[in-house]
Order: C-alpha cells, then structure tokens, then sequence
C-alpha cells in the first residue's frame, strides 16, 4: 500500500544500518527513494534531500478560454 503524504527523498550517500526496532536496512546513492517521514529517513537525514522534479504535470483541464499547460 502507498503512502501518500509528505515529499519524497533519494540517497545522496550510501549507507547500512538497524532501524530502532533492529530492522536492517541498506539505501544507496542516486537509487533509493523514501517519503519524507520515513524511519530511514529520519534516522539518517544527512544521507537524503528532496528530489528535483524535472516535469510538472500538466493541467488536464482548462478553463474556457484557456490552453491546457498554459499558466
């Protein structure tokens, strides 16, 4: 099941470790992805930043008058 509140965060280091309750986990750079609140985020928030969004989404509906994207 997803999760869908807060931003997401990718790996800017790599690492391994025990989450507080002993789970183990690993992330790498550039490759692993978690929401924003996450325990392995929270634990190792130096390893993580927000990720750069390249493409927003464009508007699916436009008001009259208006061109879908337009802003």
């Amino acid at each position: 099941m997803a999760n869908t509140r807060g931003g997401i965060l990718i790996a800017i280091e790599s690492g391994s470790g025990l989450l507080d309750d002993g789970t183990p986990v690993e992330f790498r750079r550039g490759v692993t992805r978690v929401r924003e609140g996450h325990p392995v985020a929270e634990k190792w928030p130096q390893c993580f930043k927000p990720i750069e969004v390249h493409y927003e989404l464009e508007d699916t509906t436009a008001e009259p008058g208006r061109k879908r994207g337009e802003r």
